[in-house]
């Protein structure tokens, strides 16, 4: 039996508030394969398991909850203050979301799909662009995105800011990506531009090939 062609591989990103995460929702509904690494990430410590058993063993009992996962604030409020805490907690999860990864991957190539895009908060900032044919960054006005995440996460300013502090800029989003989506308006005018965005990518790779 022949082997799958492996599909093609897109990166998406943006900052908190952006609307990232709307735009992945929007290329899902259209019948893409969208792979949420900071859904994998979460489930790492999130989900009793043998990430959260790790965690445990490196930190100790104090940071289980009475449901058996991490207690995500306490172990945060840690590790910005170790930097070898921070790196021992990112070994952890970041291994166990590559394994995650590679296994929708390979499902992917398993069921012949042609595309898959990773949704990716921090590809940037890691420097993993070369990870992927084409990247694409969400942009949104800077107080829009502080007031979505207070709206629809209950967080406040100063917890946004300090996120925003320590992601990379629009600017360098902007010099970097391949193509935008400017989240400046409303729904269906991000879906007209999310769709168009991933077509002209995907026209771009396609052009490219043939060269």
């Amino acid at each position: 039996m022949a082997a799958h062609i492996a599909p093609l591989r897109l990166g998406l990103t943006g900052g908190i508030g952006s609307g990232k995460s709307t735009v992945a929702s929007i290329w899902r509904e259209a019948g893409h394969r969208v792979i949420d690494l900071d859904a994998h990430s979460r489930a790492v410590l999130d989900v009793p398991g043998d990430g959260v058993e790790e965690a445990i063993a490196r930190f100790g009992e104090g940071f289980r909850t009475e449901g058996g996962t991490i207690d995500r604030a306490a172990i945060a409020r840690l590790v910005f203050a170790d930097p070898a805490a921070r790196a021992d907690l990112e070994r952890i999860v970041l291994g166990r979301v590559d394994q995650a990864v590679a296994r929708e991957e390979q499902e992917a190539r398993d069921t012949g799909e042609r595309l898959v895009i990773h949704d990716s908060p921090l590809l940037l900032e890691k420097g993993h662009e070369a990870d992927y044919r084409a990247v694409i960054a969400v942009l949104a006005r800077r107080e829009d995105r502080i007031g979505r995440v207070i709206r629809d996460r209950g967080r406040d300013r100063q917890y946004v800011e300090s996120i925003m502090a320590v992601q990379v800029s629009d600017l360098e989003r902007i010099r970097r990506a391949d193509r935008l989506v400017l989240n400046t308006a409303d729904r269906p005018t991000l879906v007209a531009r999310a769709l168009h965005a991933l077509d002209v990518v995907l026209e771009g790779c396609a052009d490219s090939a043939l060269r």
